[in-house]
């Protein structure tokens, strides 16, 4: 049996719940002719044994294989009872229950995975979110402590640095191509003092055998090295220790390092064959580490976003791909979320008081700080926030500004709108409806 089970898992994930289901239920009806070959169907049991198959399918996958068990059922015990194999007449009321049962099973494991399936988006969504935070927070605490240092000998800013990719990225479409990995390779130069080095990009889950970019003497692709070979089945850093490898344990790296992001795409790996030996340190493979998600959470977010960027060559790429993320959790599981637009109208302290509004937002909010002839907008996506939260957000801002700026929401300085998302209507679509609402046309 465990062998069966093994090879139904090898098969596409669309069918195994349908061949489990049928393995299920001829593994309850030979049990039953195992234990009672007059009565196979146990029917004249004192428990219904035999509605554990319909059941435990219904629960498992949903209403339609719990039907298709009840179906078999029923298929096999009518061809018993029209070829006389059946000791009893046909159980009608005994088929009715087992049907009714199975439906009520069914319904409950839909809405169960269903919720299941909401709360594991949730979780997912504010772990990625939680890591974007932390890891744009060591950015700003790096690039500050850099700045301190080396502002004599090094004036180019870790801040600048990562716009400057940002930029590349967008121009070439998120692609991590010769250019962007070069212009990466630059800036892990700079701040990692790395010697030799190279990124390979995986396509298809497959790592390329020829680099894409290297710098200095570049880092020749070994398959079966030790340190490469650790780095993607821990899928992390990994590094040469002196303590941790023997003699025998070799390797032509210093540092191999997967490039994946947040939402698990894997899209390159970096390979590190020569740098300073003080560098080889945590603070150091901290900043590597870092940089590469940074850029990789970028180029994944631009490709993700392409239909909103095309529209809207200004939008964040990660705002655009949070909101085509939250559109389809939408769609899929009735999960609400909510865009609000701030719009602070000309006057000597707009760009102030759109600056102190943005630092406000929630950590799980994403903004859009947008300008325009008509003023400043703040777009702000509030993932898994319904009408009501958005209001609560606008309060919340409301009690901020008077208190800050003495003015309050929807005077002419400031106005606001809220828009919920809805499956109707594209990412494009609600971004377009919210500029439309305060009379600005065309693209941004």
């Amino acid at each position: 049996m465990k062998a069966l089970m093994k090879s139904i898992r090898k098969k596409p994930p669309w069918l195994v719940p349908w061949l489990e289901t049928i393995a299920i239920t001829f593994l309850v009806l030979s049990g039953g002719y195992y234990f009672n070959g007059s009565d196979p169907f146990l029917v004249t049991s004192r428990f219904p044994w035999l509605w554990f198959a319909p059941i435990l399918a219904a629960l498992r996958y949903g209403m339609g294989p719990g039907l298709t068990s009840v179906s078999i059922i029923a298929l096999l015990m009518f061809l018993a009872d029209r070829t006389g194999r059946l000791p009893y007449p046909f159980p009608l009321d005994h088929m009715l229950g087992g049907l009714l049962l199975t439906m009520i099973c069914g319904q409950f494991g839909s809405v169960w995975r269903k919720r299941l399936k909401r709360a594991d988006m949730l979780s997912e969504h504010a772990l990625e979110r939680a890591q974007q935070i932390s890891r744009a927070y060591f950015m700003v605490r790096l690039s500050h402590d850099r700045l301190e240092q080396n502002l004599i000998s090094k004036p180019l800013t870790l801040r600048q640095a990562m716009v400057d990719m940002r930029l590349f990225l967008k121009r070439h479409g998120g692609e991590i191509n010769g250019e962007v990995a070069s212009e990466l390779l630059s800036i892990l130069s700079h701040y990692c003092s790395l010697d030799s080095a190279s990124i390979y990009l995986v396509d298809n889950g497959r790592l390329a055998t020829t680099p894409v970019a290297s710098c200095g003497k570049g880092a020749p692709y070994d398959p079966d090295d030790l340190l490469l070979r650790a780095a993607m089945e821990s899928d992390s850093t990994a590094y040469q220790s002196v303590e941790k490898m023997s003699p025998e344990q070799r390797s032509s790296y210093l540092v191999a390092s997967p490039m994946r992001s947040s939402s698990g795409d894997l899209l390159a790996v970096l390979l590190v064959s020569e740098m300073p030996f003080l560098a080889l340190q945590r603070e150091t493979l901290q900043i590597l580490g870092v940089l590469l998600s940074y850029c990789v959470e970028h180029a994944s977010a631009t490709v993700k976003a392409a239909e909103i960027l095309e529209v809207f060559p200004a939008c964040p790429p990660i705002f655009a791909s949070e909101l085509i993320k939250m559109h389809r959790l939408n769609a899929e599981l009735g999960i609400e979320s909510t865009l609000g637009l701030l719009r602070v109208n000309p006057n000597p302290r707009d760009a102030e008081m759109a600056l102190t509004m943005e630092k406000k937002q929630r950590g799980l909010d994403h903004v859009w700080r947008l300008s325009t002839p008509q003023g400043l907008l703040l777009i702000t996506l509030m993932p898994f926030s319904n009408i009501t939260g958005g209001e609560g957000y606008l309060t919340r801002v409301s009690k901020f500004v008077r208190t800050r700026f003495g003015i309050r929401l929807g005077d002419e300085l400031i106005t606001s709108r809220l828009l919920r998302i809805v499956p109707a209507v594209s990412p494009v679509g609600h971004l377009r409806e919210l500029l439309k609402l305060e009379g600005i046309d065309g693209e941004s």
